[in-house]
Parts: structure tokens; C-alpha cells; sequence
């Protein structure tokens, strides 16, 4: 209703769109000035102030004009159905509003509203502590919690935390882990142990996330986004086959790093699918029906559309009550509750379109918040630095600075400040806010005879000074003392970077990843572990345009292509304008034919791709035709590298011979990186892997070279015996049977090391740079690497 209000005031100008935007401020606004009994019509001056007076004289005259009443604006003449109620008593508050007072006076003359704060329990002199971090802070709090609860096993704890950063979700997530560092996965555990006050937005929880994003699938206005596909196949929420199943389906669709599909293409992609991967024709057959329910001309009401979404997720087996936790199907439970309060929209709007019927939805779920309801947990985390209402056997605060607490004045931009202060609203100044402070201050005090203080003198670059209240004076240092038999099962950190040997049992066929599990390996054993060891593989990287990984099948698709026709030399020099370009053309059609996700890329992008390859490959021709005589002998050779007792299978791109010299090539779309296989070092890693299998196999090279594809200038890079094989400037390796021998060597040595499971850390920047791991790597992020270079 306030948002039609602000469009209609708006008259057409533009600012329709920002204005819709301030609707959930003016509401609140208007409702506090509502409380504190302020005229706004009467002390408006700015147009912001004008805007809000206006606006809640129009949302009253079309509540009244609809026969409806709202609590939150209704000034006191219009409450004369409260004088048959009991009389309501407010505790939490320093004062009652004007409102209350009112009515008080009108309706409860003999009864005191606002209960009293004193006797509650003894007040008592706060401790102080300062903490060198937020790490040692948390760890000084987890271990108070945990002596507490030693001595009374009963106890009931308040953590209250005046920091904002990080979000006080992710501030449970460290308080937990520093509780109970041996049982940080146990969310049994941690509910029984830990109560997070407030909830997070509806948004925010995965049901409810998952939920919207399936029904915003049938938006067909915009190409499917593949993220949301994703999002979807993994979420434990919906049934399209097994968990590994609809897992195996991401990962297909993932691959080809595609951003987004038309409908044409995600069509025939789950057709591909389905022959491979089961859960394809579920997914594929649920999408059909999504939009033959939902995608219509027609406007709807908001209770059809809730009617629809229901029956559109019920299809998709959402949220199965069999496979829910409690948690779940209380998050259940408020989902269907967000689409009845979806669906009383109707008493104020008129019929929607889809698209605005699921925006609509969705900045439902943004707005409203939910806590799943636990059991008497120990001690309770929040961010509300109030009275905390009930009584607790101690009171831990955590951040309390100079610069948080009390917090710096946030006046109400749509109320004048005049108004403001005289109502008391705490943000409307300095004074207000000190005063706000101190009354916290003594609710904490009279709430708990333990209480402690704390602030962290430091955060990163950013140094704190403590809370300037007159009754925080005397701080001192944070001293941790571990407490023999924590209740929480806790048990020392990891320290060592060791997984347990692969055995032989496990080495009895090939290892996946061919090359790439040796150079990740080389690169960081702990990434390689948790990788190929653990499965924490890296995500899809989806883009728009042509992803790197089909520009990348398509040229080696191309090139392949090319030579399964020419297959010599001689035929190179032999093929004159017209014959190259047909046969450019067809290589170019076998191409997309093969590589997964290149027919699904809009027409106009292929077609500039094609131009693109085709250039390329007209280069890499005459880069060709520059080289002595040759054969292809081989093309997508496949090969086995056996050592350290297991076996990788790998795929070379092409072999050639050349008089008596037989070269490996291996195609490059991407950056080539440095060639240190001249000084016995594995770069790249893949030559030597490539040479060292082909020797084994009894056909030994004497080259290993790089095609670098790059568009403007392709070349060959690598090592030879003769370094004249080629038109380019090769490395010379005098003694190749010795270097070979060495290279072998080495790879034995980052395979035994694989599979000894060692995971220690690389220290280079640019691994770590783009390591798909920060947030499980003991080195915690670039920040380390940059303290590493310091």
C-alpha cells in the first residue's frame, strides 16, 4: 500500500522507481512518529520530511477508505476498542512513549506499564578486558563460557556482541568453533550448546532460497541462468533423482562454463543428458509443467499465484517432511506461511504478472526473518545492546570500542530532528546516545552478577581504544587459561598436513586427472589432496560470451580435424585457397559437432568464435608450412604413465616424424607459462609426463614442444635435441636419455609424495592467488601470502 501511495505521489516524473525504494523506511519512520505522538504536518520543513507527512495522510485515508485498520499508525483516537483489554506491562524499555502513555491515561489510570528494572538481581561491578584480536577475544569468551558451565552445569549464559563485522551468523559460526574446536561440524551438539537470537532474514535460508530460485525458472522473459540450475540439482531439497545423480547432472551441465541457456539449448542439452544422467529427463519434464502452470498472460491475484507456486514445487518434490531435521521443517513451515502472507497482498493489490508476482515474493523473504525454535541451549549469542530482559548467570559483551559503543547518532532523515530528540529516539544524537549506553549499562548490571567487557585492540591495520564510559575505566589483558575437561568434547587443533597413504587396494586402476593431478601436486599438495583425495573440486566458472574451456575443445577439435584430413606435410603445401578453406570449414563443423556446449551458444557468439578460430588456424597453417618435412603419425594419443606403483592415463595431442626425429606436440590455448625443462625443472609439467610415457611405451621422442594458439602470433616452445627442428627458438637439451631420466625422476617423486598423502602448504602467490580453497587452507588467504612476503 505504501508502495502504490509513493508511485502515485510520484505523478509520472521518473522518480517513481527511487521512491518505491523508501517505502519500508517511511513505514517505519511513520510508525515510530505514530508511537511518539508527533504531528508531522505540523513540523515538516524538508522534503523529505514533507514526503513522509503526506504519505502517511494518504496510506491512512485509503486504509479508512478499504475498511482497514493499522496498529502500527493508528494514532490514540482511534483506539477506543483497547479500553475492554487488560492492561499490557512493557518491560525492556527506559520509558513508555507518548502513545503508551496515552492510552494509559485514557484506558489503565491505577496500573504502572512499565515494569521496573531494580531487584532483579545484584548489581555488580563489571570486568574489563582487553583482547590483542578478535580471535583472542572470542577464545577469552569461549573459555569464561566453558568455566562457567564447569561450575554449574545449569548455568545460562548471554553473549551479547557489539560488532557488526563480521555478521553475527558468521560470529556464532567462530564463537562455536573456538566453544568446541574437536565438534565444530555437530549442529546437534552446537543447538543443544549455542543459541543464536534474532534469526536471519527468510532469504537467507536455504529452503526458502532454493524455493524461489526454482520458481523463478519459469520466468521466460530471460535466459536461463545456469547458476540457478545448479543452485537447484544440489539442493537437498528437491527430488530429481539421487543426491548422486542430480550431483552428476551440475557437473555436466557445469562444465562447458556457459552462463546462461535459451530455451532451445537447455532443451536439447537435457535430451543429451538424459541418455548419460537420470535425473536429466526428471529436471527436463518438471520445467515443462513449471511453465505450462505458471508462464500465462493472464494477471493473477496474489492467492492464485501462492496456489500455483505450491503446486509447482509439490511437483518437483520440494522439501520432502520424511527428509527434514527439525530445523527443516520449521523453515518449511514458514515458507508456507511467507505465501499466506503472499497471498493477503490480495487486500491491496491489484491482480500480478509472474515477473512481479515473484518479485513480490522474494522481497517478502528479504524482509521477514526466521529462528528455528531449539531447545534450552547453555548460552545464547545477540546483537541487541539492550535490556536484556530476563535474568542470566553471566553476561559476556563482546566489542565494545570507542568507535561502536555508544554508537555514533543515525538521525531519521524523514523526521525532523527537533522532533527526534524530543521524543527520545536514541540515534538522534550524541547525548541520546551516551544516554542510551549508560541505561545498557545498568540493565546488564542489574540483569547478572557476573558481567565482563571486552574490546579487541586491535583489527587488522585498524587500532581500537575501549568504550569512553564513565564506568569502563581499568581495563586489562586478556590471560587465557585452558580448562581441563571442557564440556564441549573438544580436542586438540589438527597441526599436521598429512592424510592417511593411498593403499594398494586403492592403486589398482588408473588415478583420475591424468596431468593435472601431477600439476596440482607440484603446484600445492594440499590443494592436490583436498582436491583429487577429498573431492573439493573447483566450481564451475560460468561466463557470458565463450567460456575458455569450449574456446579451448574447439581449437584442439579444430586442429585435429585439420590434420586426420591432411595428415602430411606435403599435403599442407599442396592446398590452395578455396581447398583450405572448405576443409577450415569442415574441421570447423566436426568441431561444434564434438565439444559439449558449443552448439548451445546463441548463433551471433558462434559465429563470431568461428571467424575467430578460423583466423587462428590459417596462422597455425602457415606457422606449419615453415617446418621441414613431416608426418603426423599420431593424433589424440592416448598413453599410460605407470609409477610409484599406480597409473595415469593421458591424452597427447599430436606425434610427429620428422626425418629421424619424432616430436611430441601438446596444443595451448591458454597462457604457456615458463619452459624450464632445459634446467631439469618440470615446466611444463605435462612434457615431461607426455615423453617420460611415450618412453616407456618403447617410442622415445627427441622433442617436446608447446603450440602456443595465441590468435595474433601462435608458436612452438620446448626443448630438443636439435634445436632447429622447428622455426622457433628451442631449448637444447645436449644429453637427452639424461634428462629424460631425470625428468622421470622427479614425477616419481611428486607422485610418491601424493600418495604418502602429503598435504603441506605451497608458499607462491600466484597459486594461492587463484586457489579455489581459502577458505579451508591453513595459510588464510592472500593476507598471508602477503605477511609471507613482508
Amino acid at each position: 500500500m505504501w508502495e502504490s501511495v509513493l508511485a502515485a505521489m510520484s505523478g509520472g516524473s521518473g522518480d517513481e522507481e527511487s521512491l518505491v525504494l523508501h517505502a519500508g523506511a517511511l513505514m517505519s519512520s511513520a510508525a515510530r512518529a505514530t508511537q511518539a505522538g508527533l504531528t508531522l504536518a505540523h513540523s515538516a520543513q524538508s522534503q523529505e520530511e514533507s514526503l513522509l507527512a503526506k504519505a502517511l495522510t494518504e496510506v491512512r485515508a485509503l486504509c479508512a477508505a478499504r475498511g482497514l485498520l493499522s496498529l502500527r499508525l493508528a494514532p490514540a483516537q482511534t483506539l477506543d476498542f483497547l479500553a475492554g483489554v487488560p492492561a499490557p506491562l512493557v518491560t525492556g524499555e527506559r520509558r513508555l512513549t507518548v502513545l503508551q502513555e496515552t492510552l494509559a491515561r485514557r484506558f489503565w489510570p491505577d496500573v504502572p506499564l512499565l515494569l521496573p528494572l531494580a531487584g532483579l538481581a545484584t548489581s555488580a561491578a563489571p570486568r574489563l578486558l582487553r583482547a590483542n584480536d578478535l580471535q583472542q577475544e572470542l577464545d577469552a569468551c569461549a573459555a569464561w563460557c566453558r568455566n562457567q558451565l564447569q561450575q554449574d552445569a545449569g548455568a545460562r549464559l548471554l553473549v551479547l556482541t557489539a560488532c557488526t563485522d563480521p555478521p553475527l551468523a558468521i560470529l556464532a559460526s567462530l564463537l562455536w568453533r573456538a566453544l568446541a574446536p574437536g565438534a565444530t561440524g555437530d549442529e546437534r551438539l552446537r543447538g543443544a550448546w549455542l543459541a543464536v537470537e534474532g534469526g536471519d532474514p527468510l532469504l537467507h535460508q536455504t529452503l526458502i532460497a532454493d524455493a524461489l530460485t526454482a520458481l523463478e525458472l519459469a520466468d521466460s522473459t530471460a535466459d536461463t541462468q545456469t547458476a540457478d540450475l545448479l543452485t537447484l540439482l544440489r539442493s537437498p531439497y528437491f527430488g530429481f533423482g539421487s543426491t548422486a545423480a542430480a550431483a552428476g547432472l551440475a557437473t555436466w551441465l557445469g562444465e562447458p562454463g556457459l552462463a546462461s541457456f535459451n530455451r532451445a539449448a537447455l532443451r536439447e542439452a537435457l535430451q543429451v543428458a538424459a541418455q548419460r544422467q537420470p535425473a536429466a529427463q526428471n529436471l527436463g519434464h518438471w520445467l515443462d509443467n513449471l511453465r505450462e502452470s505458471l508462464v500465462t498472460p493472464a494477471r493473477l491475484g496474489a492467492t492464485e499465484w501462492a496456489l500455483r507456486f505450491s503446486a509447482a514445487l509439490d511437483d518437483g518434490g520440494f522439501a520432502p517432511a520424511a527428509r527434514l531435521d527439525s530445523r527443516d521443517l520449521q523453515r518449511r513451515q514458514r515458507w508456507h506461511e511467507l505465501l499466506d502472507e503472499f497471498a493477503a497482498l490480495d487486500a491491496v493489490l491489484p491482480p500480478l504478472a509472474l515477473g512481479e508476482a515473484l518479485r513480490r515474493l522474494r522481497r517478502l523473504a528479504a524482509q521477514a526473518r526466521h529462528q528455528a525454535a531449539t531447545g534450552d541451549a547453555a548460552i545464547t549469542l545477540s546483537d541487541a545492546l539492550a535490556d536484556p530482559v530476563a535474568s542470566y548467570d553471566g553476561i559476556w559483551v563482546l566489542g565494545l570500542t570507542e568507535s561502536r559503543w555508544p554508537p555514533s547518532p543515525r538521525p531519521d532523515a524523514w523526521v525532523a530532528l527537533a522532533d527526534q530528540r524530543r521524543a527520545h529516539w536514541p540515534e538522534s544524537g550524541v547525548a541520546q546516545r551516551r544516554e542510551q549506553a549508560l541505561w545498557a549499562l545498568q540493565c546488564w548490571q542489574g540483569r547478572s552478577a557476573a558481567l565482563v567487557l571486552s574490546y579487541p585492540a586491535r583489527e587488522a591495520d585498524l587500532a581500537h581504544r575501549p568504550t569512553a564510559l564513565p564506568a569502563a575505566t581499568g581495563w586489562q589483558e586478556s590471560v587465557l587459561r585452558t580448562a581441563a575437561g571442557a564440556p564441549f568434547g573438544a580436542s586438540e587443533r589438527a597441526v599436521d598436513q598429512q592424510l592417511r597413504p593411498l593403499a594398494a587396494a586403492d592403486l589398482t586402476s588408473p588415478l583420475p586427472g591424468g596431468a593435472a593431478r601431477l600439476g596440482t601436486q607440484q603446484e600445492c599438495p594440499f590443494r592436490a589432496q583436498a582436491q583429487w583425495r577429498l573431492g573439493a573440486t573447483p566450481p564451475a566458472m560460468l561466463r557470458d560470451g565463450v567460456p575458455p574451456s569450449v574456446r579451448g575443445r574447439l581449437l584442439h577439435g579444430l586442429l585435429q580435424h585439420l590434420w586426420l584430413e591432411l595428415r602430411d606435410h606435403a599435403a599442407l603445401l599442396a592446398l590452395d585457397g578455396p581447398a583450405g578453406d572448405a576443409l577450415l570449414g569442415r574441421s570447423w563443423t566436426a568441431a561444434v559437432r564434438a565439444t559439449r556446449g558449443a552448439s548451445w551458444l546463441p548463433q551471433t557468439v558462434l559465429a563470431r568464435e568461428r571467424s575467430r578460430a578460423l583466423e587462428l588456424s590459417a596462422r597455425v597453417l602457415e606457422l606449419e608450412r615453415q617446418r621441414a618435412p613431416f608426418t603426423v603419425l599420431e593424433r589424440e594419443c592416448k598413453v599410460h604413465w605407470h609409477g610409484a606403483g599406480t597409473t595415469l592415463d593421458l591424452r597427447i595431442d599430436r606425434v610427429d616424424q620428422q626425418g629421424a626425429d619424432v616430436l611430441l606436440l601438446d596444443y595451448k590455448s591458454g597462457a604457456a607459462g615458463r619452459m624450464g625443462l632445459q634446467e631439469d625443472m618440470l615446466q611444463p609439467l605435462q612434457l615431461a609426463l607426455y615423453a617420460s610415457a611415450l618412453a616407456q611405451t618403447g617410442r622415445p621422442v627427441t622433442a617436446a614442444v608447446l603450440l602456443n594458439l595465441d590468435p595474433a602470433a601462435p608458436e612452438y616452445a620446448g626443448v630438443a635435441v636439435d634445436t632447429g627442428l622447428l622455426p622457433a627458438r628451442l631449448h637444447a637439451v645436449a644429453d637427452w636419455p639424461a634428462a629424460q631420466q631425470q625428468w622421470q625422476l622427479q614425477l616419481l617423486q611428486l607422485m610418491t609424495q601424493h600418495l604418502s598423502g602429503d598435504a603441506t602448504l605451497t608458499r607462491e602467490r600466484k597459486v594461492c592467488a587463484r586457489c579455489h580453497l581459502p577458505a579451508l587452507c591453513r595459510r588464510a588467504g592472500p593476507e598471508a601470502i602477503e605477511a609471507d612476503d613482508e
